[in-house]
């Protein structure tokens, strides 16, 4: 059995993927800021180091006894370009940790499906494509797995306000492969297992391709705990709002990002060497409205 050390077990998609791994029977233990309100979290089967990813420290605390490590952080809102950067500085210093600490067979990173072939000037993406390659020059065993959208955005602060979805329009109206939480957390579980997924990186996907307007409209369908409904903003709207929010100016260049994306299936590799993906939006809305 494998000691996975969790880093970022607390986000939107930190939570299913931890919960996974505790599902498949791996021993995890969790870095984070606040125990107490992990622990409401995490109500067993997680043990918890306090640290944060600036102090080096506490991240050798976390790695102690690991044979694996996974991570699960991103560049947030609040983030500033010249700042500390959890995709830049962050991950090194967990690098710099599991070097000196020795013991780690396998590192997973959570990547993005959009960061890949990203070629535009966004500091954010461009950050996400550099922490691709810290990880391949590392020299630690790895596998990286680019996740297309995931569904937990339906009913968390993604794109739910109070009783409102809201869905960004634009010129162009691309379709994804919409993954939950929980199908990339049996993923990552079984990349854990898997000799196969050493040195690899794998596209993440769901079943079924949709358009955002036609996965929300699904999710609200089908989705009974409370009644939301879908609204639209334009694109060009938001970018205008953005001079005046700050926050909208991340948000706006990542769903400009989003609707240029042309998305193809390519998860063959993924579904024959590790798991297949297999909820739909109208089975993760079910699942969300029976929580």
């Amino acid at each position: 059995m494998k000691n996975i050390t969790v880093i970022g077990a607390t986000g939107m998609i930190g939570i299913p993927v931890t919960k996974e791994l505790v599902k498949a029977g791996y021993n995890v233990t969790a870095l984070v800021r606040n125990p107490d309100k992990a622990s409401g979290i995490f109500t067993e089967g997680v043990k918890f180091v306090k640290g944060d990813l600036d102090n080096i420290n506490s991240i050798e605390e976390a790695l102690k006894g690991a044979n694996g490590v996974y991570i699960n952080i991103s560049t947030r809102p609040e983030n500033k370009e010249n700042e500390f950067n959890p995709e830049n500085q962050g991950l090194d210093n967990v690098i710099t940790a599991i070097k000196k600490v020795g013991n780690i067979d396998q590192l997973i990173l959570l990547s993005s499906f959009l960061a890949r072939n990203y070629k535009g000037d966004w500091w954010v993406f461009n950050a996400k494509k550099s922490s691709i390659d810290r990880v391949k020059h590392s020299g630690i065993p790895y596998t990286i797995l680019f996740p297309s959208n995931f569904m937990e955005n339906f009913n968390s602060e993604g794109m739910k306000r109070g009783n409102k979805l809201t869905v960004i329009k634009g010129k162009v109206e691309n379709k994804a492969f919409w993954i939950a939480g929980e199908d990339f957390g049996k993923t990552v579980a079984a990349a854990f297992s898997s000799k196969k997924a050493i040195n690899q990186s794998y596209a993440v996907q769901g079943p079924e391709a949709l358009t955002m307007k036609e996965a929300a409209d699904e999710f609200v369908k089908s989705y009974s705990k409370e009644k939301l409904a879908v609204s639209t903003m334009p694109i060009g709207l938001m970018k205008f709002l953005s001079v005046f929010i700050y926050p909208l100016k991340f948000v706006s260049k990542l769903m400009e990002v989003m609707l240029n994306n042309v998305e193809v299936f390519e998860s063959e590799a993924t579904w024959n060497d590790l798991v297949k993906a297999e909820i739909t939006v109208k089975q993760y809305a079910e699942k969300m409205s029976n929580k």
